[in-house]
Formats: C-alpha cells, sequence, structure tokens
C-alpha cells in the first residue's frame, strides 16, 4: 500500500473520531465525553483512538479546530460564489450563515460545552481565546472598507465586538432562561447590531 494511501486512510479514520466525539460532546457534554466511549461508538480499539488523539484534551482541542475550520470552509466557498457581489452584500450572507451555523446542534452543543469549560479548565480557557482571535480576522476582513471614515484600530475594535455578540448569543441561547425572548427576536436584534457595527461612522 503506498504511503499516500495510508495517509488518506488516517485522515478519514481521524475524522470518524472527532465526528464521533463531536455528537457525544454536544449531546453528552465533556463528563459524558470519553476516550474509551468513541471507541465503543465506532467499534474500533481505545488503542487506535489514543493514536490519533492521545488524551480527552488533545482529543477536544482538536475537535474545536475540526468545527471551526469547518465553518470556515463554508464561509469562504459562500465568499468565492458571491465575488461579483458587493462587500456588503457578501458581510449580509456571511452573518446569515454565521447565525445558521450556530443554530446547529453538533456547533452549537461543542460551544456552549467549550463556554461552560472555559470558566473552570485553562486548556478550555486557550480554546476559546484562541476561536475569538481566529473570528477576529475573519471579521475584520469583511467589514474594513465597508465605511472608509471607520479607521483600521476602530474596526479591529468592532470586529471584535461582533465576535464577542455572537458567542453571548450561543450563551444567551444555551441557557434560554427569558421567555419573552424568542431565538428569532434574538438573532434579528444580532443582525440590525453586526451591521451598525460594520457601516456606521
Amino acid at each position: 500500500m503506498s504511503t499516500h494511501a495510508t495517509t488518506d486512510k488516517g485522515q478519514i479514520r481521524s475524522q470518524e473520531i472527532l465526528r464521533t466525539a463531536q455528537a457525544i460532546l454536544a449531546s453528552e457534554g465533556y463528563a459524558g465525553l470519553s476516550m474509551r466511549g468513541v471507541a465503543t461508538q465506532l467499534g474500533i480499539s481505545l488503542s487506535t483512538v489514543q493514536h490519533y488523539y492521545t488524551n480527552k484534551e488533545a482529543l477536544v482541542e482538536a475537535l474545536l479546530s475540526y468545527v471551526m475550520d469547518n465553518y470556515q470552509a463554508a464561509v469562504a466557498q459562500v465568499m468565492n460564489a458571491m465575488s461579483d457581489k458587493s462587500q456588503l452584500e457578501r458581510f449580509k450572507t456571511i452573518i446569515d450563515l454565521i447565525l445558521i451555523e450556530i443554530r446547529r446542534p453538533e456547533t452549537f452543543g461543542v460551544l456552549a460545552e467549550i463556554y461552560a469549560l472555559s470558566n473552570r479548565l485553562p486548556f478550555a480557557a486557550r480554546l476559546v481565546e484562541a476561536v475569538y482571535a481566529r473570528e477576529r480576522k475573519e471579521i475584520f476582513k469583511l467589514i474594513y472598507g465597508l465605511e472608509p471614515k471607520i479607521s483600521k484600530a476602530e474596526c479591529k475594535l468592532r470586529a471584535a465586538m461582533i465576535v464577542v455578540q455572537i458567542h453571548g448569543l450561543v450563551s444567551q441561547l444555551a441557557q434560554d432562561n427569558d421567555p419573552s425572548l424568542s431565538r428569532k427576536q434574538l438573532e434579528q436584534a444580532a443582525k440590525q447590531s453586526f451591521l451598525m457595527l460594520a457601516t456606521k461612522a
């Protein structure tokens, strides 16, 4: 068997492990996720899982990168498909995509769990900060230049505010402790806020 074929097989296996871990983390939380549980669900040995991810922390770290990579790939696909559209149209479409993505149980469940863990586990706090940093760069690229009067430094600050609000929305939806506010209302308010931050001088 060629090295390329072996590498492809290993990549498929690692993604199977990540997808299984994602489903468990989203439905059962961090406490319900175990290396052995992932192995059992996939019908493989524990040592096989450990070959790819040495411990639970490494697995969760890889999982969050996997979730973010998939999300950013979806964003890039939309951006490429909208190359003939205005910057504002692209921004609005990407915001819609983000709101759809954080609604998906696999994404929402993982993010909500990581946020909860970040208050007590240093590795989870580092993961959250890495996600924020990555998203701040992407949002900045989307909004810089929409309003020429907004400086580069101010644009970076506004991108950071949009990211904070996106993740605040995830946390709010996770708690769901105000029956007077529907998901639709919250998402609509978020979109209006993002648009103002991106375009108002």
